[in-house]
């Protein structure tokens, strides 16, 4: 049997790395990439046996089929949203307001270390390491453009794609105890979602709700 393989897209803020220890402890048999939640992750991950992307990752899947872009494999999305401001009224539970402030924080610190750490701590994300704290996972302009896509309103073809359900062999999960996102509503607006008690933001619960491994996805 072929070696599957599968590729990785992280969240905003947050290095691909973060998700390499989830791939070897949940599947150690297959081949991992992983990618930051960039411009262009979707489009490199769309010939992949499986897709599993989380958070802003999980939006770009989203939005990049809702474009009428074609993935290959299957699909498992952690923590998707369709729109990730409370003011769209479609599960995100952050303000337009504080997205704009994270943004301006960014883009005038040098370092954007204590920002980053700052959006961890409220989406009840384990500390970076010390030795890593400062460090930003990948580049300004691209946590720049994250920012902007999480605080632009969903689209009328983003809106009209997550409405008509999840795709078949595609899979979301969403925690209920998520600080970012309202599961209830996510669920809603994203038919074919499933809710994860006692879940939250963090990759590793919501993963931890898979019986069987790739072939349960």
């Amino acid at each position: 049997m072929p070696c599957l393989n599968v590729a990785w897209i992280s969240g905003w803020g947050m290095a691909p790395e973060y998700l390499e220890p989830l791939a070897k402890l949940y599947w150690p048999g297959a081949s991992h990439s992983f990618l930051g939640p960039v411009a262009g992750a979707v489009q490199a991950a769309a010939q992949s046996d499986q897709i599993i992307a989380w958070s802003l990752g999980a939006w770009r899947v989203l939005d990049f089929a809702a474009a009428g872009g074609v993935v290959a494999g299957r699909v498992l999305l952690l923590a998707p949203f369709v729109g990730f401001c409370t003011e769209d009224r479609l599960g995100g539970r952050v303000s337009r307001t504080k997205v704009h402030w994270l943004r301006r924080w960014v883009e005038r610190d040098r370092d954007p270390g204590a920002a980053l750490e700052d959006f961890r701590r409220r989406a009840g994300l384990a500390p970076s390491p010390a030795s890593a704290a400062s460090a930003a996972p990948y580049g300004r302009a691209d946590l720049l453009e994250g920012l902007d896509k999480l605080a632009a309103p969903a689209s009328p073809a983003l809106r009209e794609f997550a409405a008509g359900g999840l795709p078949p062999h595609w899979r979301g999960l969403v925690g209920e105890a998520d600080p970012l996102l309202d599961a209830a509503t996510v669920c809603r607006n994203l038919p074919g979602c499933a809710l994860v008690a006692g879940a939250s933001h963090e990759p590793v619960s919501l993963l931890n709700s898979i019986q069987g491994g790739l072939d349960a996805i």
